[in-house]
């Protein structure tokens, strides 16, 4: 019994170590097969020997299916080398299949890569583009090894330089060059530069080629024997290309005298063809006509039928599966110009919307406007109204007393003795002058409204100024009130233009007799507090006060404090336009309570502007 158990725990630890064995084996081919470039493949003997079979079963196994397909692939590819094509043409179909079974990226590439091979390898050279094209499509999916790329590039390259086609071989060139930019191997360098000694060789620029055969030649030693067949058979063809038939003769000759070098089926018939050629080009027909045979025989032995069946059956599950990539492809591209045309809807919409939006902003801000401008209006024709029927009752009340005390002392039927003659006279005077204030406020508000108005800038003494304004009122109204004049300098020079200072304190005077029927009225200049550059003026009475309501509209024209009180509204008004145009500021001190007191600021030195003329 511990016999029978020593001898199977004995074969599994072989199994498994022959498992291993047959999984590091697999890699080590793999590396090659990359390393190459897809040049090394695997003889018959050698695949043989290894049982590539169970080396696919082991590594299925251990579910290492990258390594799998890509041993796969290197198996069909030498299979075709060999001249096996039913062989590939089954093996890469079943390789198809179970790529796709399991939707592996790579696996499904390899596949492609390999069905491509079968199709050139059985002259259908259309379908072979159109499978290596959607092979290259899967690896710029595939985030892997770059070496596998390259391996498909180098293909690439090969079928399209069998066919002739020199500009699409070029272009897979320069895509290899970049993938292999950082550094090439000598592997890379040879083969890059084989494919252009063709190039330019059917380009006309037989120096080029020349060039190119140097490099490769430089490292001919370190070539693996794949390659170095392969370029034996580039330096032949440029040698028949630049007229030198011997020495291409000798190198097509060395070619075949190598051990293997029918291994390559393809590239082997094609050697045989050219030398074909060169010995009919030489004059040696029967030699060319005897090595034409021979590639007849061998074509006849090795690839006796085109196998147009399986080859069919190929093309037709490739064609199936490229047709619902298409679809896919079709319904993928239908469903971005559906959702485009979706966020184009809704972008449409949304700028529909923030059009109507900014629309109706608009006409929100015009009825805005539009009410401002209808207030505005209302209150133009209200004040308007309000002036009218003030200057009605004002202009209405000192013409009617001159016309009447004129009409009196002109009348013959009437004696008028000395006394009210004088007194008559004075009420006359005083009427005209009212009425003559009148005629100026008006004149001034419009002047002021309209900015038509300039000043003329002196230095004076405001405290003269303000004694001198004293006087005039103390002699022209008969006061029941104290009327002074307070102040603690004796002069302050001041640029101001002199009569409209003095109608602004007259102005704020005059306001104050009004409304003050006992008490005092108190003028006082001093220099302001806050500012040493401005003169403090203010005008105090003890009169009735004004309003709390009332005391921000009180500037404002037309606005009367009392209608039974004769006067235009329009004296602060002016007041508060000149003080601007003089660069002061003029308010009412609200924190006065005992009447009124009327406050402004006047710089001692005036800048000068467009409206100001200082002399």
């Amino acid at each position: 019994m511990k016999i029978l158990l020593r001898n199977l725990i004995l074969s599994i630890c072989c199994l498994l170590l022959s498992s291993r064995l047959m999984a590091n084996t697999a890699d080590d081919i793999i590396l090659s097969f990359r390393n190459s470039l897809g040049f090394s493949f695997l003889e018959e003997e050698d695949s043989i020997i290894l049982n590539c079979d169970s080396l696919l079963e082991v590594l299925e196994k251990h579910n290492q299916y990258d390594d799998y397909f890509e041993f796969e692939r290197i198996l069909i590819k030498s299979q075709i080398l060999r001249g096996q094509t039913r062989m590939a043409i089954a093996q890469s179909d079943v390789m198809y299949s179970k790529a796709k079974a399991q939707d592996n990226l790579l696996g499904m590439a390899l596949a492609l890569n390999a069905i491509a091979e079968v199709f050139i390898a059985t002259g259908r050279h259309d379908e072979a583009a159109e499978v290596y094209e959607r092979s290259l499509e899967l690896f710029e999916q595939y985030d892997g090894d770059i070496a596998l790329k390259k391996i498909l590039l180098v293909e690439l390259a090969e079928y399209y330089l069998h066919i002739k086609n020199m500009d699409a071989m070029s272009k897979y060139i320069r895509m290899l060059e970049k993938c292999s930019s950082d550094k090439w191997s000598d592997t890379e360098h040879a083969v890059i530069n084989i494919f252009k000694i063709y190039y330019n060789i059917y380009a006309g620029k037989s120096e080029a080629s020349g060039r190119y055969l140097s490099e490769v030649e430089k490292i001919k030693n370190k070539l693996i024997p794949e390659l170095y067949q392969y370029y034996l058979v580039a330096k032949a063809f440029y040698l028949k290309r630049t007229d030198r038939p011997e020495e291409a003769l000798k190198v097509y000759n060395r070619f075949f005298s190598m051990e293997r070098a029918n291994n390559d089926y393809s590239l082997f018939i094609s050697a045989l063809h050219s030398k074909a050629e060169l010995l009919e080009e030489m004059g040696h027909k029967k030699e060319s006509f005897d090595l034409y045979d021979t590639i007849y025989s061998y074509i006849n032995s090795v690839f006796k039928a085109n196998y147009p069946k399986e080859i069919d059956q190929l093309s037709i599950r490739f064609q199936a599966d490229q047709l619902t990539y298409q679809i896919e492809q079709a319904r993928s591209e239908s469903l971005r110009y559906y959702t485009i045309s979706i966020i184009g809807c809704v972008f449409v919409l949304f700028l529909f919307i923030f059009l109507s939006w900014r629309k109706i902003f608009r006409l929100n801000q015009s009825k805005k406007k539009l009410e401002i401008t209808r207030v505005k209006a209302e209150d133009a024709i209200r004040k308007k109204n309000l002036f009218l029927s003030n200057m009605s009752h004002e202009v209405r009340t000192p013409l009617n007393a001159i016309v009447g005390f004129s009409t009196l002392m002109a009348s013959d039927e009437m004696e008028v003795d000395e006394t009210s003659r004088k007194e008559f006279c004075e009420i006359i005077k005083v009427n005209s002058y009212q009425l003559l204030k009148l005629i100026n406020d008006i004149i001034d508000f419009s002047d002021f409204d309209e900015d038509n108005i300039s000043m003329n800038i002196k230095e004076y003494d405001a405290v003269k100024i303000c004694r001198e304004v004293i006087e005039t009122i103390a002699a022209s109204y008969k006061l029941e009130v104290e009327l002074r004049f307070v102040t603690s300098l004796e002069t302050l020079a001041i640029e101001t233009d002199d009569a409209r200072l003095r109608q602004v304190l007259i102005n704020l005077l005059v306001n104050a007799t009004k409304f003050t029927k006992e008490g005092s009225i108190v003028l006082s200049l001093d220099r302001s507090c806050e500012n040493a550059d401005m003169a403090l003026f203010s005008v105090t009475d003890t009169g009735c006060g004004i309003p709390v309501e009332k005391q921000k509209l009180i500037f404002e024209r037309f606005e009367k404090l009392n209608d039974f009180v004769q006067g235009t509204g329009l004296g602060l008004s002016i007041c508060l336009l000149i003080m601007r145009h003089l660069k002061g500021r003029i308010w009412i001190d609200a924190t006065y309570l005992q009447g009124a007191r009327f406050c402004f600021l006047h710089p001692l030195k005036q800048i000068e502007n467009p409206q100001t003329t200082k002399s």
